[in-house]
């Protein structure tokens, strides 16, 4: 058996990472190198350095790679309890986590929130993996909506042949941010970016959650019946995932919203991203209003002022999310009456008044027309831009006070990649 002064650093003072975390237990460790020692874990530093205090009361101070997977595994899930509770009111990114020897992830907690509530959640799949920067796209929505939001390191989106691969990754993460957080059983989200949105749709399927997030997602030909909870799919105007994205929010029906925004193939902005997950998840919230009422009342005291600070930013999206609530979810009492007064002050504006019918004018063009391409598995074999020119001339006459909206139109009357 190898020397423990060789499995073993030298102690050295500091900041703690865990704050006032209990020590674990006296247990046996494994190293990696495979020799053995009993001893309680009292920290783990920001570092990742872990004080040992053996049966003599000996202390030693071991970088956690040294410690086995397992063991690994078990040193972050201990110490990370606690430090998500200090941290669960400031709106914070943790991580790399592991979920499991296989799987590790990053979560965003988000401001202010309640331990003691449901929480809504949305998994990630970040087509290449996820990133600590990945999360900084959905800070401003997941404060919004009280909602966690994990993304997994190791599920990266290769081809179709890696959703199952991805799935158990999802799994994983899903089961460890439940052991952590109160999370609404009803409440389950998933999302994607690009070929991750297609994990992230096939993940709902399996699952059957309240609904998904996707930007440039697309459906692969085994995905029949992943209409399951509702779908707010963003395609960009300038790549051709504005096809595969029009293709899918067709086949989901009324369970779908598809939202074209301007650029290539990078994310929207943190106000679209946000207003696409608020759609998302209202419609299965305000569906089950009866067993789900602490989450609508936290919903609700975090939406109104955001949606009163977006009407002083955009009058159009203002009145395009307003409208959405007041039409496709059964709201009730003092939220109800205030979401109507907002709306009906926003249509003063004939901005806010063009926005909302050039958006419905572009939800009918791409049903209709975009939705025709959209197969990821067939070439855009009848795809007519000069159509598409002479269609979106007429949309920007006829929507010109819509001035949001302008560089979408211009956009999609060009020809795209493939």
């Amino acid at each position: 058996m190898r020397s423990y002064h060789r499995f073993a650093i030298l102690l050295f003072t500091i900041s703690s990472y865990a704050g006032a975390v209990e020590p674990t237990k006296l247990r046996i460790w494994h190293s990696k190198s495979g020799s053995k020692i009993s001893a309680k874990a009292s920290e783990m530093t920001q570092n990742g350095s872990i004080q040992l205090i053996t049966k003599d009361d000996r202390e030693l101070t071991l970088g956690i790679d040294e410690f086995s997977e397992e063991d690994q595994a078990f040193l972050e899930k201990h110490f990370r309890k606690k430090e998500i509770q200090f941290a669960a009111n400031a709106g914070t990114i943790e991580g790399p986590i592991r979920a499991d020897a296989k799987t590790s992830y990053f979560v965003y907690t988000p401001k202010n929130l309640d331990p003691g509530t449901r929480a809504p959640a949305m998994i990630w799949t970040q087509s290449d993996g996820a990133k600590q920067e990945t999360l900084q796209r959905f800070t401003e929505a997941a404060d919004v909506l009280g909602m966690i939001i994990a993304s997994p390191i190791e599920a990266r989106h290769e081809g179709q042949v890696t959703l199952l691969n991805n799935f158990v990754h999802t799994q994983n993460v899903l089961s460890d941010v439940r052991r952590d957080y109160k999370i609404s059983g009803h409440g389950i989200h998933f999302g994607g970016d690009k070929s991750g949105g297609a994990a992230a749709l096939y993940n709902s399927l399996k699952i059957r959650s309240a609904g998904t997030y996707t930007v440039s997602g697309y459906l692969t030909p085994n995905m029949t019946g992943a209409n399951q909870g509702h779908h707010f799919l963003a395609g960009s105007t300038n790549s051709s995932h504005r096809y595969m994205t029009a293709y899918a929010a067709a086949k989901f029906e009324d369970d779908a919203t598809h939202m074209l925004y301007f650029g290539s193939r990078e994310m929207p902005d943190s106000r679209n991203i946000t207003i696409g997950m608020i759609w998302m998840y209202a419609q299965g919230l305000y569906e089950n209003a009866s067993s789900r009422g602490d989450e609508i009342e936290t919903f609700e005291e975090r939406v109104l002022p955001w949606l009163k600070e977006l009407a002083s930013i955009s009058k159009g999206q203002a009145a395009y999310l307003t409208r959405m609530l007041s039409s496709d979810c059964r709201l009730k009492g003092l939220f109800k009456q205030e979401i109507g007064k907002l709306h009906t002050q926003l249509l003063q504006s004939n901005e806010a008044v063009a926005h909302v019918q050039g958006t419905d004018a572009l939800d009918s063009f791409s049903g209709t027309q975009l939705a025709k391409y959209g197969s990821h598995f067939k070439p855009l074999t009848e795809h007519s831009p000069k159509k598409f020119e002479r269609m979106i001339e007429n949309l920007e006459r006829t929507f010109a006070k819509a001035q949001e909206l302008q560089p979408v139109l211009k956009a999609l009357a060009k020809p795209t990649h493939r």
